[in-house]
């Protein structure tokens, strides 16, 4: 056997050719960086794809194996609740043509969806354009904090704040004919289409607002300076350059919009009304009550291809955009006062739901509304004298006690491969572990149903526990990943050559080096853990998480009580998300501060 293939390895011969001690590990430590490494230049050995193989097969067999049973189910007629048959025909894909109600309400819920969408969009791209070129760099982390913190919080208590504000005998219709604005309560406010599409938009604004941004922060403002030099006007360098430069992030944006929008039954069945019904709906209740589960799946599939030949039209027509100019710290330092007053206004319109929920959270009164009558904080204590919401409370910390350790550990090893490989391999694992977040939540629970349903596993905590897993890993691994690129692997060859073993030099010189992300994705994964509803209500047996209690008293009524409820989880995502920013705040300051101290010259 030939080792030497160049001067990079020959010192492996003369470890063979006095294989005592010392020389003779060092030899094998050499032989497994040159067996392993899928790159021609990585020398430590952390390329090899088994790194990152736990993570894919997770997510082949908890996420793409399942939907193939799902695409398999929908070729299958239902006999019976739950009874599939094994015959192949496309009986069910022909009742969705031949009844108007299903593709009719595919095609509504597209326009719903669509507008809703275009609205968030639209919403955030003068709040995106202000921070990224009317406010100096140097603020304007402070900006885009501000703009996706309320992201951080539960998805149910920001729709839950909404419930209470629309509706015949919502806040804002009792509040303007307590003030003689009006006599009756106003239709439009009420609990209907328009509502469904002002909170959509209103849940989905961090998303969209954070696509836009990325677009136009890497536009110079030269730019606009260069067309008003040349005789444009502002309207006219705006529709001209700034808006097809960015209409990338505008697309990206509108499509992340409208996938979660199309994947969310709980929404609409709250807000929505009677008459506001998404196709999605149908899909949940043929898993659900009906129990037609190969019709079900034929809905799922045709949603899947309506959305992407939708989004691949869109795409088209969109699309690309050529070189806009490297990124630059400059701004437009003259005062806009109409767009600061825009920014300021949007703010308060992504704040005030949530504050009045605390502001009434803290009401004495029994009725959830104006006029406060006192303060108290008697429906906080009521809240942990309630068994059934620390009984709730105990099963999420057990869920996501379970869930983050296995996803940030899986998820850490596929990062450190994913760091230093290269080639086709590599984008085939980020392909995998992007998938989960590219469809609609709604399909994963789907596909863990019937995937247990087809090794006849009943459903219950372990369920919760593997999507939850499923739901975190995608975003462990790569806020980690993000963390590990670009490190200096100078460290990682000194290890081995002092006679470190791969696994020692893993846990005691990688790890440490990633640990702010591994504290920031965890963090980031218990707030997913704590609030996810819209996977857990699909895959749970009789185990109610505590967002499974919330979303079933909320179905009930509105109380005071769950005000209580929500302002302390409101408080709970608070305390994550800034623990998660110090973290990450801390990791920069002293990543500058060492780059500062080995740049300065000596004395």
């Amino acid at each position: 056997m030939t080792f030497d293939r160049g001067p990079a390895t020959r010192p492996m011969l003369e470890h063979y050719r006095n294989p005592t001690g010392a020389n003779l590990r060092a030899g094998r430590r050499r032989r497994w960086r040159a067996v392993t490494s899928s790159r021609h230049d990585d020398i430590t050995g952390f390329a090899h794809p088994l790194f990152s193989l736990p993570a894919v097969l997770y997510i082949l067999v908890g996420f793409g194996v399942p939907i193939g049973i799902l695409a398999v189910y929908s070729f299958w007629p239902t006999a019976g609740a739950q009874v599939l048959v094994n015959h192949w025909t496309l009986a069910n894909y022909s009742l969705f043509f031949t009844d108007s109600i299903y593709w009719q309400t595919l095609l509504q819920s597209l326009l719903i969806t669509a507008i809703a969408a275009a609205l968030s969009v639209a919403m955030s791209f003068p709040f995106a354009f202000f921070v990224a070129v009317r406010v100096r760099p140097d603020r304007r982390a402070w900006w885009v904090l501000a703009a996706i913190l309320p992201f951080t919080v539960s998805y149910l208590i920001r729709m839950f704040a909404w419930l209470t504000l629309f509706g015949q005998a919502g806040i804002i219709n009792t509040s303007l004919m307590d003030l003689h604005i009006i006599r009756a309560p106003l239709g439009m406010l009420g609990y209907g289409v328009p509502a469904m599409i002002v909170t959509f938009a209103y849940l989905l604004f961090p998303i969209s607002f954070l696509a836009v941004y990325v677009a136009i922060e890497r536009l110079d403002p030269a730019l606009m300076a260069a067309a008003g030099d040349l005789g444009a006007r502002p309207w006219q360098a705006l529709g001209w350059i700034i808006i097809p430069l960015a209409r990338t992030g505008i697309f990206a944006g509108f499509a992340l919009c409208l996938i979660a929008m199309m994947g969310d039954y709980i929404t609409p069945s709250f807000i929505g009304g009677s008459n506001a019904t998404l196709y999605i709906s149908f899909i949940v209740t043929k898993f659900g009550f009906s129990a037609q589960w190969g019709f079900g799946s034929a809905l799922a599939f045709l949603l899947l291809i309506a959305m992407l030949g939708l989004l691949l039209q869109l795409r088209r027509m969109v699309g690309s955009v050529g070189s806009a100019g490297e990124f630059t710290r400059h701004y437009i330092s003259h005062r806009a006062r109409l767009l600061r007053t825009y920014a300021y206004a949007l703010l308060a319109f992504l704040y005030i739901p949530t504050a009045i929920v605390v502001v009434f959270a803290f009401n004495r009164s029994s009725f959830v509304g104006f006029p406060i009558t006192g303060f108290s904080v008697g429906w906080f204590v009521a809240v942990f004298q309630d068994p059934q919401v620390l009984l709730a409370l105990k099963t999420s910390l057990v869920v996501a006690g379970w869930a983050l350790p296995i996803s940030l550990t899986i998820g850490t090893l596929a990062a450190v491969y994913l760091a230093r490989a290269r080639g086709r391999w590599r984008a085939f694992n980020i392909g995998v572990l992007a998938a989960p977040l590219c469809l609609p939540p709604v399909m994963l629970g789907l596909g863990i149903i019937v995937g247990l349903y087809a090794v006849g596993i009943s459903r219950g905590l372990w369920t919760i526990v593997a999507a939850h897993t499923l739901l975190i890993l995608p975003t462990a691994t790569f806020i980690i990943l993000v963390r590990l690129e670009g490190l200096d692997t100078n460290l990682e060859r000194a290890a081995l050559d002092l006679g470190a073993r791969p696994w020692q030099v893993l846990l005691r010189v990688i790890v440490p080096q990633a640990v702010p992300a591994i504290l920031a994705a965890a963090l980031i994964g218990f707030a997913l853990s704590i609030d996810e509803v819209i996977v857990t209500y699909l895959v749970t047996g009789t185990t109610v998480t505590l967002p499974l209690y919330i979303y079933s008293a909320i179905r009930y009524a509105t109380t005071p009580e769950l005000n209580a409820l929500s302002s302390l989880m409101l408080a709970m995502s608070f305390v994550l998300c800034g623990l998660a920013a110090l973290i990450l705040w801390g990791w920069r300051n002293t990543r500058r501060r060492t780059w500062q101290s080995r740049t300065v010259a000596p004395p």
